[in-house]
């Protein structure tokens, strides 16, 4: 009797290993594709190259994930949409290429999207939603499940965004930092580094931040990708 009912108790456990799904692994068929277009373009002009646009959504039904999916679809989507319709007119493009990332963090999942702009501009913009509990992911969520306090976050961000800067202009002399107004440069970089700036969890478990970095020529700022708490 006893060992019929370790048998049925064993039975029991596998069926609800079975019923309860695991999130260790990335979720089949958790991301879509809104708009998926690859090809080569030439404009009336003869100005020509190859395009590939690709916008995700998340395929999940929660209030949640049909936020983050219009987002991206009136932020990525109706910018590609512009493109697609350029072409169809003959206009020439001013973006050639939207792609994205998937980053797992167990059952949280990241969306990097990255538009390539005129000008060497790259626009970015990221997307945290968990299947476990069908939330949106903010970024106190990530430094709280890090165990990061925003103080921490803050001062590595900044410290991380100053050697970027820096990195940036370390061919130039003493003399052309003062004339490009490297102080000037820094401190609205600095000021830039805040608690609003995306962040996602990247594929080695790292905190990856979307920062604005200023520019010594062309527009005031470009977006760039930050490892706080990486530096090599």
């Amino acid at each position: 009797m006893m060992r019929k009912i370790i048998s049925f108790a064993v039975v029991i456990c596998l069926l609800m290993t079975i019923a309860v799904p695991s999130f260790a692994e990335p979720i089949p068929s958790a991301v879509a594709e809104l708009y998926s277009a690859d090809g080569y373009y030439v404009d009336s002009v003869g100005n020509g190259a190859s395009y590939s646009y690709h916008v995700p959504q998340i395929t999940a039904s929660s209030p949640a994930a049909e936020e983050i999916n219009r987002e991206i679809a009136e932020r990525t989507g109706n910018w590609v949409e512009s493109q697609l319709k350029n072409m169809k007119e003959g206009y020439s493009l001013w973006s050639w290429h939207a792609e994205w990332q998937a980053y797992w963090n167990g059952s949280q999942l990241f969306l990097l999207i990255t538009q390539d702009m005129e000008g060497g501009f790259t626009d970015y913009s990221v997307y945290g939603y968990d299947f476990a509990t069908q939330t949106r992911i903010t970024n106190q969520m990530i430094l709280k499940q890090q165990g990061i306090s925003e103080e921490e976050y803050l001062e590595n961000l900044k410290e991380k965004v100053q050697l970027m800067l820096e990195d940036m202009c370390r061919n130039l002399s003493k003399e052309q930092r003062e004339e490009m107004g490297f102080d000037v440069l820094l401190e609205k970089t600095l000021s830039w580094a805040d608690m609003e700036q995306p962040m996602f969890i990247d594929g080695f478990g790292e905190i990856e931040t979307i920062v604005k970095i200023a520019s010594i020529a062309g527009a005031e700022w470009y977006y760039h990708l930050a490892t706080p708490f990486s530096y090599g």
